[in-house]
């Protein structure tokens, strides 16, 4: 049991090594600048605390990152809202969409914020994407929350939020 379960513990560090080696090569054999809009890419984790405008991670369009929700983030701080800003480098239209849980009572949803905090558009009830347009050299905010989420219930949300221009 324990040689099977090495074997395959080492098939899969294995497996995702080579996968990050050619992704690493096939990344660097293009040269790519800051403002390039390519398939969504995993760039992280959220940073806490982000729970409001000023405390916002920031991001790329294009770029994806994971967060969480319904959960202690920073220690006797209970996570219900995360804060995201990006700045639009062209004039375009951008969709989003978020991966998580859903349960009857509550699910995930995003929200796009002007740089004033003006609200622009947000997620129908329980549509997990999200299409906005953007003005070049502008800063918005994407706000992640779950309606109906109540602290400390047991139901937590790990989400991925993607982003991508709409060609």
């Amino acid at each position: 049991m324990k040689k099977t379960l090495l074997a395959s513990l080492g098939l899969t560090l294995m497996l995702s090594t080579s996968a990050s080696v050619a992704l690493a090569e096939e990344a660097n054999s293009v040269p790519v600048a800051k403002e390039s809009i390519l398939a969504s890419s995993l760039t992280g984790n959220e940073q806490e605390p982000n729970d409001d405008f000023d405390q916002a991670n920031e991001f790329l369009i294009g770029d994806a990152f994971i967060g969480t929700l319904g959960k202690e983030g920073v220690p006797g701080v209970w996570e219900a809202y995360d804060v995201y800003k990006f700045k639009a480098f062209e004039s375009q239209e951008v969709h989003f969409t978020i991966q998580g849980d859903r349960y009857p009572d509550c699910w995930l949803q995003l929200t796009i914020y002007d740089s004033n905090g003006q609200r622009i558009k947000r997620s129908r009830n329980g549509q997990y994407f999200l299409n906005t347009d953007v003005e070049k050299g502008k800063e918005y905010y994407l706000a992640v929350d779950a309606p109906g989420l109540q602290p400390y219930t047991g139901k937590t949300f790990f989400y991925k939020v993607s982003s991508e221009v709409v060609e």
